[in-house]
C-alpha cells in the first residue's frame, strides 16, 4: 500500500468528488438520480459519508494527493452501517443535503445487498465498497494500481474479498483479480440486475 494515498477525514471533499465523477452513469445512480442537473451534486454527499464511514471504520485509499482514483474498503464487521455509526459518519447531514426519499432509495438497495452478502460469504472477509477513477483518467489502469496491493494484502492475511456490482462490463475486470461471481440477481422494483462477486485468499 506504499505507493498509495491514505485518505483522511481532511480529504473527504476531493475523494467525493472523484467517486461522485465516476459514478455519474452508474446504472443504480442513473434509476436512483433521474435528474442529470442534479446527479452530481447528490452523489458528491452521498460518496463524501461513504467515504468518512471509511475513513472511520475502514481503509480508504487514493492513487495520489490528486485523488485521480478512490477505494474504500470495509472489514466485514463494519461492512454493516448502524444507526450510531451512520450518525458519527455524517448522517444527518446525507440526510439534509440529499433528501430523505434518495437516501432512503439507497438504503433499500443496500439492505438487499446487505442480505445477499450475508447468504453467500462468512466471515472474516473486505468488502469493497466502492471503487472509481475519474472518467478522463479510466483505462490508463489507475484501478489496477489501486486493487493490487490490497489483493496481495489480503492474500497475506489470507482473507477473502466481496463486492457488488451493477455495471456488466465491471464483472469481467474483477474476475481479472481473481474475484468470481457468487450470484447474479435483479434488484426488486429497480429491475436491475446485480453481480455478487467474492475472491478467495490466493
Amino acid at each position: 500500500m506504499d505507493d498509495l494515498i491514505k485518505v483522511k477525514k481532511k480529504d473527504l471533499a476531493l475523494a467525493a468528488r472523484t467517486l461522485a465523477s465516476a459514478f455519474m452513469n452508474d446504472p443504480l445512480c442513473v434509476i436512483i438520480l433521474k435528474d442529470e442537473s442534479t446527479r452530481f451534486e447528490y452523489l458528491r454527499e452521498y460518496f463524501r459519508f461513504r467515504i468518512h464511514y471509511g475513513v472511520k471504520y475502514g481503509e480508504v485509499y487514493a492513487i495520489s494527493d490528486k485523488f485521480e482514483g478512490v477505494a474504500v474498503w470495509l472489514p466485514c464487521e463494519k461492512a454493516h452501517v448502524s444507526f450510531w455509526r451512520g450518525l458519527l459518519s455524517g448522517g444527518m447531514r446525507l440526510y439534509y443535503k440529499m433528501g430523505i426519499s434518495n437516501v432512503n432509495k439507497f438504503d433499500e438497495v443496500n439492505h438487499y445487498t446487505t442480505n445477499l452478502r450475508d447468504s453467500v460469504i462468512e466471515p472474516p472477509y473486505l468488502q469493497l465498497s466502492p471503487i472509481g477513477v475519474i472518467p478522463e483518467e479510466q483505462g490508463k489502469g489507475l484501478g489496477t494500481r489501486l486493487m493490487k496491493p490490497m489483493m496481495k494484502k489480503l492474500d497475506d492475511s489470507n482473507l477473502s474479498c466481496f463486492l457488488e456490482t451493477q455495471e456488466e462490463r465491471n464483472v469481467a475486470y474483477y474476475q481479472r483479480f481473481g474475484f468470481e461471481i457468487a450470484k447474479e440477481t435483479t434488484i426488486p422494483e429497480l429491475n436491475l440486475q446485480n453481480w455478487v462477486m467474492i475472491r478467495e485468499p490466493k
